[in-house]
Order: structure tokens, then C-alpha cells, then sequence
């Protein structure tokens, strides 16, 4: 069940049926950093580590500002109110999608810290073991065959089936596990239309971002797994 917990210092938004009990303390990486419970580091713009929580390994990431604002509010943005904060609505796209059983992570817990006018938000998720993103997973093979780059559009169909709008679907926010199995993550800013979703903007956001790194993208074998899912 949903729980929300409101403190002066912020407010947590958590699913008490997964063994979750947060405090504000485990949203901060300095004091899983202090205890020695880092198990990993992530790249990129957002704050991200694996942690060795009381329930499993989990990933926290602190939300950023890319781009021009990131150099004047990097972890800040405007409060409207805590259910419009990115990271409660991020957990509440995983925490339907999760529980539909499509592949994203199991969302733990959500925070938002208001301070005057702006907030800022962090994401506790469960870790996909075993998994590296689909851009290293196809550097380290030089490439897929087109039975797995079918499988990746049978995979993504059902999300556009459930009505997702990915808004920055890359090759970096898909991850691949050790089974070959493909898992959605990243969802900050992602939509739930409530109906299916027209494919082609996302696939081809895709295939643009595999060619900013000189990879290959199989359309054909993307686009005909997708019919296979749908037809």
C-alpha cells in the first residue's frame, strides 16, 4: 500500500508491502557512502549509486538539471506541491508499470524537499542485477543479432501498449540483464496515456542516440519485433 510520510525536512513516498521503511537519512548518499554500503557508481548527470540496503541492493539517484539551467539550479526546481515532484511521479509510473509486470525496476521510496520555492528529489529503486545498459552491451558484442534487436521491439511494444511515453527513450536508460532480457528504466518526465501509444517518435529517439556513438541500430528487426507483439 502507498504510504506518504511528511516531516519538516521533506516529505517520502514509499510501498510498505516491500519491506521499505525509509528515513529521510537514506536518500542522502553521504551516509550510505559514511557506512561503507556503496557497492557502485554510475556515471552520467544524474547523482546515481547502488547501495547495499536493508531489503536488497538498490539504486538512488538524485534528479539534475541538465543543459543551460543546470548551471544556476542543478538540484533544484519549482514546488508546486509535493505530488507534481519528478520523483514522486516517477515512482508512481514505475509503481504501475511494475506492478502490470512489465520489466522497470520495483520502486522502493521517493522524496521531496521543499525549500521555499523550489524542492529537490531523489529515487530509491531496486537494482536489476547482473545487467549493463544496451550501449555497453552492444559495444562489448559489436553489435546484436536481429533475434535480439526483436526481442527488444516485442519488449517495447508492450509499454507503448500500456500507453508509455518514454520522452528520452536511449541506449542508455535500457538495460539488458544476463538472461538477454530487456529492462525500462529511467522514466523521469515519461506519460501514461491510459491507451496505446504511437511507436515511431521513441524508435526513432532511439536510433538516434546509437548513431551519436557511431552504433547501429536494426530498425528492421526493432519495428518487425514490435508488429510481432502487436499484430
Amino acid at each position: 500500500m502507498q504510504r506518504i510520510v511528511r516531516t519538516p525536512d521533506g516529505v517520502m513516498l514509499f510501498d510498505d508491502e516491500n519491506g521499505m521503511q525509509p528515513d529521510l537519512d537514506c536518500f542522502d548518499p553521504q551516509w550510505w557512502d559514511n557506512r561503507g554500503r556503496v557497492v557502485q557508481r554510475y556515471t552520467g548527470r544524474g547523482e546515481a549509486i547502488a547501495v547495499a540496503s536493508a531489503i536488497g541492493v538498490a539504486v538512488l539517484r538524485q534528479y539534475r538539471r541538465g543543459g543551460l539551467p543546470a548551471r544556476m539550479i542543478e538540484n533544484r526546481y519549482f514546488y508546486t506541491g509535493s505530488d507534481r515532484c519528478r520523483s514522486f511521479r516517477e515512482w508512481r509510473i514505475l509503481d504501475e508499470l511494475y506492478r502490470a509486470g512489465l520489466p522497470v525496476p520495483e520502486p522502493l521510496a521517493a522524496v521531496c524537499r521543499p525549500r521555499g520555492l523550489f524542492y529537490r528529489a531523489a529515487l530509491l529503486t531496486r537494482r536489476i542485477d547482473d545487467s549493463h545498459t544496451l550501449l555497453d552491451h552492444l559495444r562489448q558484442r559489436d553489435g546484436m543479432a536481429a533475434a535480439d534487436w526483436q526481442a527488444l521491439g516485442r519488449t517495447l511494444a508492450r509499454f507503448f501498449a500500456h500507453g508509455l511515453r518514454h520522452p528520452d527513450l536511449n541506449a542508455r536508460n535500457i538495460l539488458v540483464d544476463a538472461d538477454g532480457g530487456f529492462w525500462l528504466l529511467d522514466l523521469d518526465r515519461a506519460t501514461l496515456a491510459g491507451r496505446p501509444v504511437p511507436a515511431g517518435r521513441m524508435l526513432a529517439r532511439l536510433a538516434r542516440s546509437l548513431r551519436k556513438v557511431d552504433l547501429a541500430c536494426d530498425t528492421a528487426a526493432l519495428k518487425k519485433g514490435l508488429q510481432q507483439q502487436t499484430g
